[in-house]
């Protein structure tokens, strides 16, 4: 198995619903191929992580370097790995706000501003940082040390992660549906995405 890591940009800014759009093709793209990872979204700015048999990651890194929604793509780190980080997640997303990055103690110069792939390029430590939060509990030493303590912990994480997963999923597709009335365009998919996101949070 590898790891791969990278960044891009936005090769245009991107609606609610075209982001929705995306993340919904990421989930086909890794659904049953056993690709984990987590995709950071902010200023025009892609972060993203992949874990999975090297052939399936490198396919597709392939297809997202074809894909005309990324630019300037840069891979970060490629890295043989024994053990995935990120097995919680067919594929985690976060979008990154001045609110999120205030979440994150050891990054409090760290603005939304610098949220781009010249600046991250640059700071391999805040990647880490940026990244490290998702990760499955045992690759955190304090979150390791509760879990032997209790596993109600590791439990509750879980389940916390994930309602902040299906909260971000909620309420882009919120935004997408505003998005797409306004200009009398809501049809039957949208609404379908509306029940998929509502049978989730039930």
């Amino acid at each position: 198995m590898i790891r791969l890591t990278y960044l891009s940009q936005e090769a245009q800014p991107l609606s609610a619903d075209e982001l929705l759009a995306l993340l919904t093709q990421c989930h086909q793209n890794n659904t049953g191929k056993g690709i984990t990872g987590m995709l950071l979204y902010g200023n025009g700015t892609f972060l993203q992580t992949l874990e999975g048999e090297k052939a399936l990651v490198e396919a597709l890194m392939a297809k997202i370097a074809a894909d005309p929604r990324h630019g300037s793509i840069n891979v970060l780190k490629q890295e043989s790995i024994t053990e995935r980080q990120y097995t919680e997640w067919s594929m985690g997303f976060e979008r990154v706000t001045e609110k999120t990055l205030a979440e994150i103690p050891s990054l409090r110069n760290f603005g939304l501003r610098n949220f781009n792939a010249e600046y991250l390029r640059n700071h391999d430590e805040v990647i880490e940082k940026l990244l490290e939060r998702h990760r499955a509990p045992h690759w955190d030493p304090l979150i390791r040390e509760l879990d032997a303590r209790d596993k109600l912990i590791k439990d509750l994480r879980a389940e916390l992660a994930h309602a902040r997963n299906n909260s971000e999923m909620a309420a882009l597709v919120l935004e997408s549906v505003v998005e797409v009335a306004k200009n009398g365009r809501l049809d039957d998919a949208h609404l379908e995405m509306v029940r998929t996101t509502l049978r989730s949070l039930r």
